[in-house]
């Protein structure tokens, strides 16, 4: 039950921290920068991301996928 508890806690504070990226950008065609392999480094090569947001390291490494980021982001 602890697990439980604390599993709950950890999704609920991911949660917390996403933001919705639709409330700034248009929404991201996910199947099309799924298929093209993209990465966090891909977006930053591509989109300049490291200026206009500061990620959590710890959280978003460079080869973090666009899947990964469609999961807590809309």
């Amino acid at each position: 039950m602890k697990y439980l508890s604390m599993f709950a806690v950890l999704a609920f504070s991911a949660s917390a921290m996403a933001v919705d990226c639709t409330d700034c950008h248009e929404k991201i065609d996910v199947a099309a920068h799924t298929e093209m392999e993209a990465t966090i480094a891909t977006c930053n090569d591509c989109h300049d991301m490291e200026s206009a947001h500061e990620l959590d390291l710890e959280l978003h490494t460079v080869d973090l996928t666009i899947k990964e980021c469609a999961d807590c982001h809309d």
